[in-house]
């Protein structure tokens, strides 16, 4: 695909939904472990900026847990664009061939030259006490090609000289644990239990969420919204999708693939979703999911910023 491209697959017959699978485009995902309760974990929290700077000597998620860990935070999230990389590499989602787990990574694939972040949603966490990020994107590439995936921040280093702004949970954490379901180690939308967390009174700038499993991404958010009192809202974050089905003829048909929101909106009524996925034959999706046909495959993050 062209730099600066729309990434859009030729359009593709729609499936009859699968038995099973009530509205839905592939059957329930048929994890190796127990299901889990509650399927969705949602924390009301407020928002407060945090200014990164990049040198040059630090990888992504080294640069990003001091910048958090200097604001006296451990969780939020960051919105990515046009961030210059000497170095960076990713992975794709890629079938799994034993019976443990449903999905895995493809090996890593380091890009040549700089590399743009285009457009990236990063979820920042802490597993086992240390810093950690989980992050989906778009990136330009040095042969003027674009790809979109996993991006592997350890292994990605921004130019110096630039800045990015993240947001800080007050009241909420990304706590990454072990899901004996997926048989994965994810991100759980967590209270934050610190001295200086605060509280939500009233209408939250945010709503911090992960869905299990099967739950269809925009008609949760449409809840959260209900739950939460909130009118509107904007909808960001990434995950794994379990077949999707597009406004018009196009489906993705695979359940090992990760997205990222291109645009989303949510109102107590209804939401409107847009993403980018990637399969585990590299091939990519764009476009706005059909309702009730974006349904997660393993894990997705979400964060709901209430509209002002």
């Amino acid at each position: 695909m062209g730099k600066g491209k729309t990434m859009r697959t030729a359009p593709q017959p729609a499936p009859q939904t699968s038995p099973g699978a009530p509205g839905g485009l592939n059957l329930p995902m048929r994890h190796p472990g127990p299901r889990a309760e509650p399927r969705v974990l949602a924390v009301p929290t407020g928002l407060t900026p945090i200014d990164i700077a990049f040198d040059g000597t630090e990888d992504l998620e080294t640069a990003i847990a001091a910048a958090f860990d200097a604001a006296g935070l451990t969780s939020g999230f960051i919105e990515i664009e046009g961030l210059v990389c000497t170095q960076l590499q990713y992975v794709i989602p890629a079938k799994f061939e034993f019976s443990d787990r449903m999905a895995w990574y493809s090996a890593p694939r380091p890009t040549r030259g700089d590399t743009t972040i285009r457009s990236a949603y990063v979820s920042v966490g802490r597993d086992k006490g240390a810093g950690f990020t989980h992050c989906h994107g778009i990136w330009d590439l040095s042969d003027g090609h674009c790809a979109v995936g996993h991006l592997l921040a350890p292994a990605t280093r921004p130019k110096a000289g630039q800045r990015i702004r993240a947001y800080g949970f007050l009241s909420a954490v990304f706590e990454r644990c072990h899901d004996p379901e997926t048989n994965f180690d994810l991100f759980a939308a967590m209270p934050r239990h610190a001295p200086h967390s605060v509280p939500c009174d009233g209408p939250p700038d945010a709503i911090v969420a992960t869905l299990r499993p099967d739950q269809d991404v925009a008609t949760t958010c449409a809840a959260l919204c209900r739950r939460h009192g909130i009118e509107s809202a904007r909808i960001i974050g990434l995950g794994s999708l379990n077949g999707a089905r597009f406004e018009g003829a196009m489906t993705m048909q695979d359940s090992a693939s990760e997205f990222l929101v291109s645009a989303g909106q949510a109102t107590p009524d209804a939401a409107d979703l847009s993403v980018v996925v990637v399969d585990s034959a590299a091939n990519v999706f764009d476009g706005r999911l059909a309702p009730g046909q974006g349904r997660v495959s393993i894990t997705s993050e979400i964060v709901l910023l209430r509209d002002a």
